[in-house]
C-alpha cells in the first residue's frame, strides 16, 4: 500500500511538470498583434563616455540599429556592430531582448528593454558592458492602431459633421 502511495505521489509530481510545461511561448508573447518592420527613427547615447579594457576613458561612438522585426511575438535586430540581438514581444508590448557573443579581447553582452505603443512607436534601451543607448523604431507599412481587445473611436465636433 505504501508503495502504490509513493508511485502515485511520484506520477501526480510529474503531472503537474507536464501541465506547467504546457504554457507555450505563444501564451507569454504577443502573436500577431506588433507584426511587421519598424525602422530605427532615432537613437541617444545613454552615457557620453566608457572605460576601457586598459582603463582609458573613451567616447561612445553615435549607434544607429538596423531595423526591428517582429513577427508571432518573436522580435530581432542587427545592432550597429553587425550582431543579432533577439527576443521577446508580451502581449502588452512589452519587448524584452538579449544578444551574446563570447570571445575575444572582450566578450559582448546586450540587454535591450522596451515598449511599444498602439501608435507602432518602439521605445527601447540598449544597455551593454560600455556604452548604453535609447532607440526609437517607428512601424513601416500598415499601421494597426489598437491592440487586441480595444477601440479606437474618433469623435468628430459638431461643426465638421456632414450634414
Amino acid at each position: 500500500m505504501r508503495r502504490q502511495i509513493g508511485l502515485l505521489s511520484i506520477a501526480g509530481f510529474f503531472g503537474l511538470l507536464g501541465t506547467a510545461d504546457a504554457q507555450t511561448l505563444s501564451d507569454l508573447t504577443a502573436g500577431p498583434a506588433f507584426d511587421g518592420i519598424y525602422r530605427a527613427a532615432s537613437s541617444a547615447k545613454v552615457n557620453q563616455m566608457y572605460m576601457s579594457d586598459n582603463g582609458q576613458m573613451l567616447p561612445c561612438p553615435d549607434r544607429m540599429p538596423g531595423p526591428l522585426k517582429i513577427v508571432q511575438g518573436q522580435a530581432r535586430y542587427t545592432d550597429a556592430s553587425g550582431d543579432p540581438v533577439d527576443g521577446t514581444v508580451g502581449p502588452q508590448g512589452d519587448l524584452a531582448m538579449r544578444a551574446v557573443e563570447p570571445g575575444g579581447a572582450r566578450a559582448m553582452e546586450l540587454d535591450v528593454r522596451g515598449s511599444i505603443a498602439a501608435n507602432g512607436t518602439v521605445r527601447a534601451r540598449q544597455q551593454g558592458y560600455s556604452c548604453s543607448y535609447d532607440f526609437v523604431w517607428e512601424k513601416h507599412g500598415p499601421q494597426t492602431t489598437s491592440a487586441p481587445g480595444r477601440s479606437l473611436s474618433i469623435v468628430l465636433p459638431p461643426a465638421s459633421r456632414a450634414g
